[in-house]
């Protein structure tokens, strides 16, 4: 080394003073002064970094991806961890390791919408969670108007017993079976014959022989 391009020109153990200090390179802790001593520092020689976490030869402080998962350090929320780059909820857990990603407190494995904690269910799997759908379960009755909103099979329940009707074999209560009763969405009704609601019209029988009468005489006079 001539003494030109040597800093301790008179020192044969040392030629290089990388940061000036004083101490030669062979003799200093931290050869570029960055306050990293050389054996932690990815780059002893360059003040200007220390630390390459994707061992991609350049430093973090230049990389823009630290972690080399092809998320640039803009992007990610764990710029040095290359397992993590997403953290839903803000919780300091990655959405990778996150069992509830969107905080929720609906588990991501029971959660139809794990990334939307206004949304965890989809009764009809229509895309559109219930929250915000007008008709969770699909049967095309709004769930304003729908007695069991998250039952497609059922909509209405007239007598109000928790059975819907479609299960129901008394609609409206009245201890009368559906399969006999005329009226089966009336409790107030249960017959429809001539003889309870018509008997009591005045005169009624008597207009009936007429009628059969008259019946009688036309068909005679036709023969």
């Amino acid at each position: 080394m001539t003494d030109a391009d040597d800093a301790f020109p008179l020192d044969p153990t040392e030629s290089e003073d990388t940061d000036n200090d004083g101490t030669g390179d062979n003799a200093d802790t931290d050869d570029d002064g960055d306050n990293v001593t050389d054996a932690d520092d990815a780059f002893p020689l360059d003040p200007t970094e220390s630390e390459d976490t994707d061992n991609d030869g350049t430093g973090d402080n230049a990389d823009t991806d630290d972690d080399g998962d092809n998320v640039t350090d803009a992007d990610d929320a764990f710029p040095l961890d290359s397992s993590e780059s997403v953290d839903t909820d803000n919780d300091g857990t990655g959405d990778n390791a996150d069992t509830d990603d969107d905080g929720d407190n609906v588990t991501d494995a029971d959660d139809a919408f794990p990334l939307d904690s206004s949304e965890s269910e989809d009764t009809d799997n229509d895309g559109t969670g219930d929250n915000a759908d007008t008709d969770d379960d699909g049967d095309n009755v709004l769930d304003v108007d729908d007695a069991f909103p998250l039952d497609s099979s059922e909509s209405a329940d007239t007598d109000n017993d928790g059975t819907g009707d479609n299960a129901d074999t008394d609609d409206d209560g009245d201890n009368v079976l559906d399969a006999d009763d005329a009226f089966p969405l009336d409790s107030t009704k249960s017959k429809d014959t001539v003889s309870d609601e018509d008997s009591s019209i005045p005169g009624f029988t008597g207009i009936l022989a007429t009628l059969s009468l008259l019946g009688a005489a036309f068909i005679r006079r036709n023969e």
